[in-house]
């Protein structure tokens, strides 16, 4: 979780230093990156898109803990397996000229395989190739790879206390680049796990501050050119 943070926070802050126009966090949830770097955001205008019922919530929690929401905060609920993406963003004042960083944190796998391709569907055609989409995603889990850090435990952890969130979509090893080349994207940036671990968990003096979990991987993509 630590790294995933830290991951998303990177391409969050570069974004707002290169004055962006827009940032879409696709089901924010609790994310706070708006509040902890507001400082840095001047004309970049940033769309917070969640079910109704948790963006009620975040803001009443922002409310009691004297949280201010900069002024570039847009909160557009959704419901992203019943609604249409681009007629939702489009009423809340996003354009589709301009160029964006889209952050899908923490969701991919809890979606349909036809919920994911509506998504990139949408972002591969509908935008200037400039814009990314920085997202997670878990690979298949196999014999192959069921002895990797963390995933067995995970795959029983899951199952025992977390029942009622079920992974629905994951990607075969080794197939993200033909997967999105399928859907207009291309890959800029791809981390496996040994690639997280070597870039965001080695600490100050080179040693190895831990491991993640196995099958967890992070993708930066963008539209390919026409």
């Amino acid at each position: 979780m630590n790294t995933r943070t830290a991951y998303f926070d990177r391409l969050f802050v570069e974004a707002l230093n290169n004055k962006i126009p827009q940032i879409v966090l696709l089901g924010a949830g609790y994310d706070s990156r708006a509040y902890r770097f507001a400082k840095l955001i001047h004309g970049t205008k940033i769309f917070e898109l969640d079910i109704a019922p948790t963006q009620d919530r975040k803001k009443k929690c922002l409310k009691k803990t004297k949280i201010d929401i900069p002024q570039q905060v847009t909160f557009v609920p959704i419901n992203f397996n019943q609604e249409s993406l681009k007629n939702i963003l489009q009423e809340a004042g996003y354009q589709s000229h301009q160029e964006t960083l889209f952050i899908w944190e923490g969701v991919s796998y809890y979606l349909t395989a036809e919920s994911v391709d509506a998504t990139l569907e949408f972002i591969s055609h509908s935008l200037p190739k400039e814009s990314l989409i920085a997202f997670d995603y878990t690979v298949s889990i196999t014999e192959d790879n069921m002895n990797c850090y963390g995933v067995k435990e995970f795959a029983r952890t899951m199952k025992e206390h977390h029942a009622n969130e079920e992974l629905l979509f994951s990607i075969a090893e080794g197939e993200i680049e033909s997967f999105l080349a399928q859907r207009n994207l291309k890959v800029v940036e791809h981390l496996d796990n040994k690639e997280i671990e070597r870039t965001h968990l080695i600490a100050a003096q080179g040693s190895s501050m831990g491991q993640i979990t196995g099958h967890f991987r992070f993708i930066l993509a963008s539209p390919k050119a026409p």
